[in-house]
């Protein structure tokens, strides 16, 4: 069936228990989308509450829309299932804010504005919590490492995963679930013919896919690691704040964790509180550090037949940030261990890292541009790292960047700031914290 012109439907789904499959469709004018799941038979063991598996459902096939959506963009969203207010806010948070950077990279009107053509309903009562422990999803990066460090009896989720994933899985000692994630193919085919591409709210969709997971395999709660810098904006538009990290954000977490709690799932991140640089403190300081990778491009390779073996490019906007901030509490020679180079000898890339602190940031998962400032500070006043080209060249400057603030990285290592950590996570956060809160003198 054809969907009216200028909008975009969600349409039907399905999900057979046996095979673990779920499939969600979309209409955008002729066209129908289909993405698929395919979730471990590890998670299919239990028998879920129908109404909160159907909730959960929803939930997927509403936020991973954002990539069909996004072709035309059309202002309009048609969702033909009934769905809770807690949903629909969730819904609206991500085809807005979500697709921030999507519309004003393609030059489209800041904020994205979407009208929602959809029927209320009351949620069912939420079923009793899972008893499998927290699921964590994993990048295989720094913050996923820290939560399985903090967190040892959980389990780990990856969607599509890779070699990174799965290593800082192994390293951390936890068992992983696996989810396969299959977008449509007539997607790159319409892009490739015109339609317009950009970023979407990947955390949005990887929540909502974690919590199917967490609801299917009697899991509780699902706990992701996103710091306090995903709240800073990426830039500014018109005066209206641009955030490539919004879904990571704690504003949009709230409006995430309304909707799981529905389906009897608490959500919420363990490292609300703490800066890039905190969390780069602790995992600095353990074994694993030589086991994440955090590298888009990385990644964005392995997907599309690049390089088999994932590793650090040690150019992308993240692999500047994540060694800058290693840098602070590494000698040269153990974060060349870690990375694989050093690209702060580089005199090349001092525009690079110039862009961390600049009123633009780089669309990409970077820290507070104060952090950044501070952190290039600080290895200019070190005896380790003084003499380095970039931090030659970018000392000064990031010192007078800094100081406006009055940053230091010694600043960044106090937790602060709102959060939703259930008190025994809390607790065992704080405790792998203090062992690393000696790393700066």
């Amino acid at each position: 069936m054809r969907s009216e012109a200028g909008t975009f439907v969600v349409a039907d789904r399905t999900f057979d228990p046996a095979t673990g499959e779920a499939a969600f469709t979309y209409r955008l004018g002729d066209d129908a989308f289909t993405e698929r799941l395919t979730l471990d038979p590890a998670l299919l063991a239990g028998g879920p509450a129908p109404a909160a598996l159907d909730a959960a459902l929803d939930l997927v096939h509403l936020v991973m829309g954002t990539s069909y959506y996004k072709l035309a963009a059309p202002g309009r969203v048609t969702v033909e299932r009934p769905v809770t207010a807690a949903q629909a806010a969730v819904a609206a948070a991500a085809y807005t804010h979500g697709l921030g950077e999507f519309a004003a990279v393609n030059r489209l009107p800041v904020p994205h504005r979407v009208e929602f053509d959809l029927e209320l309903r009351e949620p069912g009562p939420p079923p009793a919590p899972g008893e499998r422990g927290a699921l964590l999803p994993v990048g295989g990066g720094k913050d996923s490492a820290l939560a399985l460090v903090v967190i040892p009896d959980g389990t780990a989720l990856a969607v599509n995963p890779t070699g990174a994933q799965r290593e800082v899985a192994r390293a951390a000692g936890a068992p992983l679930v696996e989810v396969r994630r299959r977008l449509d193919p007539l997607l790159a085919e319409r892009t490739a013919q015109g339609g317009l591409n950009g970023h979407v709210p990947v955390t949005a969709i990887n929540s909502a896919i974690s919590t199917l997971a967490a609801v299917l395999g009697g899991y509780d709660p699902v706990v992701f690691a996103n710091e306090r810098s995903a709240d800073e904006e990426t830039l500014t538009v018109g005066g209206v704040s641009v955030n490539h990290q919004y879904s990571k954000s704690f504003a949009f977490e709230q409006l995430f964790a309304a909707a799981a709690a529905e389906v009897g799932v608490g959500y919420f991140s363990l490292t609300r509180q703490l800066s890039e640089l905190a969390t780069v403190a602790a995992v600095a300081a353990l074994p694993l550090r030589t086991s994440i990778l955090s590298c888009n491009r990385s990644y964005t390779q392995r997907h599309t037949g690049g390089q088999a073996e994932q590793r650090w490019c040690l150019h992308c906007d993240k692999c500047l940030f994540t060694f800058l901030c290693f840098a602070v509490f590494l000698r040269p020679a153990e974060a060349v261990e870690v990375f694989g180079g050093n690209p702060l000898d580089d005199a090349s890339l001092a525009d690079g890292f110039r862009k961390l602190w600049a009123t633009e940031k780089p669309f990409d998962c970077v820290g507070e541009r104060a952090e950044s400032a501070a952190a290039m500070a600080h290895l200019a006043a070190s005896r380790s790292w003084g003499d380095a080209p970039v931090v030659r060249a970018l000392g000064a400057e990031a010192a007078d960047a800094a100081e406006v603030t009055g940053a230091t990285v010694a600043r960044f290592l106090a937790p602060r700031g709102a959060h939703a950590v259930p008190p025994r996570y809390l607790e065992a956060l704080q405790r792998v914290l203090a062992g690393a809160r000696s790393a700066v003198a």
